[in-house]
C-alpha cells in the first residue's frame, strides 16, 4: 500500500492542525510555523516532526507532547515513517500503478 499526504498523513495530522499552528521551529535554516495542514510545512519539517512524534514518552515528566494529548497510535507513526521512506509523495496521480487492473 502506498502512502501519501493527502489524504493519509492529512488524516492521521488533522486533529492537531489548530493546536500547532501556534507552534514556530527553529532549525539551520530559519524559524517555521508549523501547518500540519500543509504539505509544504510537513515536508520542511519532516525530520523534527518525526522525532518529536517518536521520541514521546509519557512516562518521562519533561517530555515534549507531541501531538497534544499523548503519542500517535503506533499504525500513524509507522504510516508516517512510510510516507518518509516513500520520498514524502503529496497525492495519489489519478492513473497510480496500484490501482490499474490487469
Amino acid at each position: 500500500m502506498s502512502v501519501y499526504f493527502d489524504p493519509d498523513i492529512k488524516t492521521i495530522f488533522a486533529p492537531y492542525v489548530q493546536p500547532m499552528l501556534a507552534v514556530s521551529i527553529a532549525t539551520d535554516e530559519g524559524t517555521f510555523s508549523l501547518d500540519l495542514s500543509n504539505y509544504e510545512s510537513v515536508c520542511q519539517l519532516s525530520q523534527r516532526i518525526k522525532i518529536a512524534i517518536e521520541g514521546y514518552r509519557p512516562e518521562t515528566p519533561t517530555a515534549h507532547r507531541m501531538p497534544p494529548g499523548g503519542p500517535l497510535p503506533d499504525e500513524s507513526i509507522a504510516m508516517y515513517n512510510e510516507w518518509l521512506e516513500a520520498g514524502m509523495p503529496e497525492k495519489k496521480d489519478a492513473l497510480a500503478s496500484d490501482d490499474l487492473i490487469v
